[in-house]
């Protein structure tokens, strides 16, 4: 239980800071039909995987 809350609050961690890094770049070509796009992307394929990812962590655990 302890080694998954230290691993959760590292990848909490770094995804700020990637976070914070990335909002300094401005983009130029901005579009929002291609943020949307991405948007359903990671809707539709990321977050299942994810969600997939914790059920396989929790049945193992």
């Amino acid at each position: 239980m302890n080694i998954s809350l230290i691993i959760a609050i590292i990848i909490c961690l770094i995804a700020l800071v990637v976070t914070i890094a990335l909002t300094q770049i401005e983009d130029k070509n901005y579009d929002s039909k291609k943020s949307l796009t991405n948007l359903t992307v990671i809707y539709i394929i990321i977050l299942p995987a994810i969600l997939l990812l914790v059920g396989v962590i929790w049945f193992l655990t």
